[in-house]
C-alpha cells in the first residue's frame, strides 16, 4: 500500500516538474517569440492605397475622376438581421456565399449590394457593426464625367498582382491612353497602418505607419468645347460619306472611322483629338459591369471603337506630296517655274501608271501640281532626276531624308502608349522586309504617298503645322503638366527656301479647285484657308479609298493646324474637306453660308 502511494506520488511529482519546466520555458526562453506572435492574433499590417490623380483639360475640365463607393460584402458564416438588410437594400434570397472556385472571392468575400446610396451608408454600418462575416467595403471607382476624347484618355482596370507589380488586388491601374502612359504618376504611393480588431474580428484601433500618397494630376492640352466641336464635325461627316456612297451605288456606312485634331501653331498645343467611332469608358470602370456592353466593345473587330485613329499609321496619299515638292525644290531637281505636263497616264517600265484625271489638265508649276493635286507632275519629275532607273538613287534618297527631317517615320512623342511611328520605306527596309532590291516604281509609288509609305494624322498635323510656320517645327504636345511640372514647348528647324511655294499651291487648291465649293470663294467661306486633300487607295475598292485634308488657317496670319482622316469614305474633296469646313466654323465661331 506505501510502495503504492509512494509511485503514485512520484508520478505526480514527475508531472509538476515537467509541467513548471515547460511553463519556465515557455515564459523566459520563448516569451519575446511568443509575445510578437500573441500580437499577431489581434494586430495586423494593412496597406493604405492611395487615391488616383486626376485628368484635368487645359481649363480644369476633370476628364478623369474618382468617386468613393461602398460594397456589401459577405464571407460566409452566421449573420444577424438579414431581413432587415434585405429590405433597405432590396436583396433577394439569403446571402451568396463566396464561390469557392473563385479565388478573389474566397481571399474578399462575395459582393451583395453594390454601390450603396450615401443616403443607406450609416443605416448599413449599423446593422453590419459587430459582425465579422459582414463587411462595409470601401472602394475608389473611377470615373469619366465628360466621355471627350475616350480614346486619349483611356480607361483603368482591377489590377493582377501576378502582373503588375506594385499593385494590390482591387488597386486600379491603367490599360490605355492618358490613364496607361502615365499610369505611375497618376498611381501615386501606397501608405500603410496597423489595424487592431476584438475577438470578433472587428476593427477596435488604427495605427497610420506611413500615409499614402495621392498620384499627381495630369493636365491635358485639350480645350473641352474644341474637342466637342471636332467629334461632332467627325460624326457628321456620315453624312458626306453616305452621299458620295450613294453616287457610286455603294451601301451606306453606319459609323464614321477616323480622326480629326487641331492645334495651336504658337504652343504646339494639342487642343482636339477625336477619334470616331468613340466608346463610355465608364462601361469599363463602373462595378457592377455590363459584361455584355463590355464584351461588344472589345469584340467589335469592325469599328474597332478602342483604336485610337489619330495614332494609327495609314498611307498618307497627296498629303505627301507636299513632302516631295519640297525635296523636288530644296534639292534643286526642279524651280518654282519648272513645268511638268499634267496628262491623264505616263507609261514607265511596262506599265500604265494612272492620274487621277482621265484628259490633260496643262503643264503645271511645282505650286500648279500640289493645288491640282497632278500625280504625273510628281512621276515625270521623279523620273528627270539622275539614275532614276538604278531603283535605290540621289532624289529618293533626298526623299526619304525630307520626310524624315518633317517628323515621317518616327514617334512624335505626345505620350500615348499606343501611338504608331508609320513607315517611311528605304532600301535597306526593302530587302530586310520583303527581300527584294528597291525599284524605280517603289519611287513612283512614294513621290504620291502610296506603296508602302505610311503616316498618322498626328505626324500630318507636325508636318503642316510646319508648312504654316515655314520651317518651324513646334512638336505637338498632348500634356502640359504633370503634377507641378510643366512639359515644355519644344521646337526646332526644317531648313528651306521655298515655303511661299509650298503655300501658294495648297492655297490654291482651295481658290481654284475642289475645295472651294465647302472652305474657299466659292462657299463664301470668311476665313482664308490653306490645304491639302489626299485620296488613298487601300484595297476596298473604287469608292471605299480613305480620306485625308490637312489645313492651316488664316492663311496669311496662321494660328492653327488641323487634320481629318476618314477610312473608307471615297473622296476628299467631298468628304475630308466638308468636315474641315464644319470644324473650323465651329471653331471661328460663324454659320455656313453655302451649304454645298
Amino acid at each position: 500500500m506505501i510502495s503504492r502511494m509512494r509511485l503514485m506520488l512520484a508520478i505526480v511529482l514527475t508531472f509538476l516538474a515537467v509541467f513548471t519546466g515547460r511553463l519556465m520555458f515557455l515564459q523566459l526562453a520563448l516569451s519575446e517569440e511568443l509575445t510578437a506572435a500573441s500580437e499577431e492574433n489581434f494586430t495586423k499590417q494593412v496597406r493604405i492605397s492611395p487615391l488616383r490623380g486626376r485628368i484635368l483639360a487645359r481649363d480644369g475640365t476633370v476628364l478623369a475622376d474618382n468617386r468613393v463607393a461602398y460594397d456589401l460584402v459577405f464571407h460566409g458564416g452566421d449573420v444577424r438581421g438579414w431581413d432587415r438588410l434585405q429590405r433597405l437594400l432590396d436583396i433577394e434570397g439569403p446571402p451568396r456565399p463566396p464561390d469557392p472556385t473563385n479565388p478573389d472571392e474566397v481571399r474578399a468575400g462575395a459582393v451583395q449590394a453594390w454601390n450603396i446610396p450615401d443616403a443607406l451608408i450609416a443605416a448599413v454600418e449599423e446593422r453590419v457593426a459587430g459582425q465579422p462575416n459582414l463587411e462595409l467595403r470601401e472602394r475608389v471607382e473611377r470615373t469619366y464625367p465628360t466621355n471627350l476624347a475616350a480614346q486619349v484618355i483611356g480607361y483603368t482596370g482591377l489590377a493582377d498582382p501576378a502582373r503588375h507589380a506594385g499593385r494590390a488586388v482591387d488597386e486600379l491601374i491603367g490599360v490605355m491612353g492618358i490613364e496607361s502612359s502615365f499610369d505611375a504618376a497618376l498611381f501615386g504611393d501606397p501608405g500603410a497602418k496597423l489595424v487592431e480588431v476584438d475577438n470578433r474580428n472587428v476593427p477596435v484601433r488604427e495605427t497610420e505607419l506611413w500615409p499614402a500618397r495621392p498620384g499627381r494630376d495630369v493636365v491635358l492640352t485639350l480645350d473641352p468645347s474644341v474637342q466637342r466641336m471636332a467629334e461632332d464635325a467627325l460624326g457628321g461627316a456620315l453624312r458626306y460619306m453616305n452621299e458620295q456612297r450613294e453616287e457610286n451605288e455603294l451601301p451606306p456606312a453606319t459609323t464614321v472611322r477616323g480622326a480629326l485634331l487641331a492645334m495651336e501653331l504658337d504652343t504646339g498645343d494639342i487642343v482636339a483629338m477625336a477619334s470616331s467611332p468613340s466608346f463610355d469608358q465608364n462601361l469599363f470602370t463602373r462595378r457592377p459591369s455590363d459584361p455584355d456592353a463590355v464584351s461588344a466593345i472589345l469584340n467589335d473587330g469592325e469599328r474597332l471603337p478602342l483604336q485610337n485613329r489619330s495614332v494609327e499609321a495609314y498611307p498618307p496619299a497627296s498629303t505627301f506630296k507636299v513632302v516631295t515638292s519640297s525635296t523636288l525644290l530644296e534639292s534643286g531637281y526642279v524651280r518654282p517655274e519648272t513645268r511638268y505636263e499634267c496628262t491623264a497616264s505616263i507609261r514607265y517600265g511596262g506599265i500604265t501608271w494612272q492620274n487621277w484625271a482621265t484628259y490633260y489638265r496643262g503643264d503645271y508649276t511645282a505650286a500648279e501640281a500640289i493645288a491640282d493635286s497632278c500625280n504625273t507632275y510628281y512621276w515625270r519629275a521623279a523620273l528627270d532626276t539622275p539614275d532614276v532607273n538604278r531603283g535605290w538613287a540621289p532624289f529618293i534618297e533626298d526623299l526619304v531624308e525630307r520626310a524624315h527631317d518633317f517628323g515621317f517615320g518616327e514617334l512624335v512623342g505626345v505620350g500615348l502608349d499606343e501611338e504608331k511611328p508609320g513607315r517611311v520605306p528605304d532600301d535597306a527596309w526593302k530587302r530586310r522586309a520583303l527581300g527584294e532590291p528597291w525599284y524605280p516604281g517603289n519611287t513612283l509609288n512614294t513621290t504620291i504617298g502610296q506603296g508602302d509609305v505610311l503616316a498618322t494624322p498626328l505626324q500630318t498635323l507636325q508636318f503642316v503645322g510646319t508648312l504654316a510656320l515655314e520651317g518651324t517645327r513646334v512638336q505637338p504636345r498632348l500634356v502640359r503638366r504633370v503634377g507641378e511640372q510643366p512639359t515644355d514647348v519644344i521646337a526646332d528647324r526644317v531648313e528651306g527656301r521655298h515655303w511661299d511655294t509650298l503655300a501658294k499651291g495648297m492655297r490654291q487648291m482651295v481658290t481654284d479647285h475642289g475645295s472651294s465649293r465647302f472652305i474657299g470663294p466659292a462657299a463664301n467661306f470668311p476665313v482664308a484657308v490653306a490645304g491639302k486633300t489626299g485620296t488613298a487607295e487601300n484595297g476596298f475598292g473604287p469608292g471605299l479609298e480613305h480620306v485625308w485634308f490637312m489645313a492651316y488657317a488664316p492663311f496669311e496670319d496662321p494660328d492653327i493646324a488641323a487634320v481629318v482622316f476618314i477610312e473608307t469614305a471615297g473622296s476628299s474633296s467631298a468628304v475630308a474637306v466638308p468636315a474641315m469646313r464644319d470644324f473650323l466654323a465651329a471653331y471661328y465661331g460663324f454659320e455656313i453660308v453655302a451649304e454645298r
